[in-house]
């Protein structure tokens, strides 16, 4: 099955980036997703080799996350702990018309594979 999620929110605070042992670069960011019913959802979000521009994200920057979700397990003190994240495949600022616009035809792409594949054949 197909594990694609697209999240709309502004940054909570400030990007977190720190360097893996193998040298790939995280950024670490929550979303604040709005509700109609109701307090915002922090959404946690990992994206894998951050370009340079994540540094200045500020809080408050309207962002689209496309990904999937991971919920990872690890061991904290000698308990096991998770926590359930998006991992971004693309991150767009609202801003950034073009952008979106390209990140949203290709998921759209994306949805229409998995429909051909999921549909019977036609008569």
């Amino acid at each position: 099955m197909l594990n694609m999620t697209i999240v709309i929110g502004s940054l909570a605070k400030p990007v977190e980036v720190r360097a893996l042992p193998s040298g790939i670069s995280l950024a670490s960011f929550d979303l604040s997703v709005p509700r109609h019913d109701g307090p915002a959802d922090l959404v946690p979000v990992a994206l894998f080799e951050a370009p340079d521009e994540v540094s200045g994200w500020t809080a408050g920057l309207g962002l689209l996350a496309i990904g999937r979700v991971r919920r990872r397990f690890f061991r904290v003190g000698g308990n096991t702990q998770s926590r359930t994240e998006v991992v971004a495949e693309k991150v767009v600022s609202v801003t950034n018309f073009d952008g979106i616009s390209s990140a949203l035809a290709s998921v759209s792409a994306v949805f229409e594979c998995v429909l051909e594949d999921l549909l019977p054949a036609g008569p």
